[in-house]
């Protein structure tokens, strides 16, 4: 069991180039939040990498599975990890539209990513002045532009394997990601244009 959970994440997600972590670094680089909620995470634990308290929440049977072995999990962001402290995370085998047992207002970053949408839900977790990522596709963006207590900080796209902000309030053109060939295996690449939300007081 603990090959097969480790492999699951290598092959969801690493050997594919799918983690998307200089995206999790820049936001560490540049608002530094302290606690992360991620419903619909599957077993994409790239966020533990740059954020020392990370809730996942996922009901998929592979990532109760995964998340089961603890020590695993631990090790992999030990192994990983970018920051001093001791990681802390939780796994929630929940749909995230239920009672979570979370309490509200207590987190810093919701990430809204290829889960659908889950803001009239999880929002309530989200500190006032926190922040809220999502992208172009399967996720929150177009529900979360009709609500008045968010404001855009800006778009962010991948650029030669970098990500970057775009303030000025345009909405850069967002191409298909892909799968492509390489080194006799499949490489992820990233097109998609996320949002990065504040959530504001009324």
């Amino acid at each position: 069991m603990n090959h097969l959970a480790k492999n699951k994440y290598e092959q969801l997600y690493q050997s594919m180039g799918f983690e998307r972590a200089a995206l999790f670094e820049l936001i560490k680089q540049e608002f530094n939040p302290k606690s992360v909620i991620y419903p619909g995470s599957s077993v994409h634990i790239t966020p533990s990498f740059y954020f020392s308290h990370v809730v996942y929440i996922d009901k998929n049977q592979t990532a109760s599975e995964f998340f089961a072995n603890h020590k695993l999990v631990t090790d992999l962001i030990n192994k990983n990890k970018t920051y001093k402290e001791t990681p802390h995370w939780t796994f929630i085998s929940k749909d995230f539209t239920t009672d979570l047992g979370l309490k509200s207002a207590s987190y810093d970053l919701l990430l809204s990513l290829f889960a659908g949408k889950l803001i009239d839900y999880c929002e309530s977790y989200i500190k006032p002045g926190g922040l809220l990522l999502t992208s172009s596709l399967f996720s929150d963006h177009e529900s979360i532009q009709e609500k008045e207590n968010f404001a855009l900080i800006g778009t962010i796209k991948r650029k030669k394997n970098k990500y970057y902000i775009d303030t000025n309030g345009s909405i850069p053109k967002s191409n298909k990601s892909k799968l492509q060939t390489k080194n006799n295996g499949l490489e992820y690449v990233d097109n998609e244009c996320y949002f990065l939300y504040r959530k504001v007081n009324l």
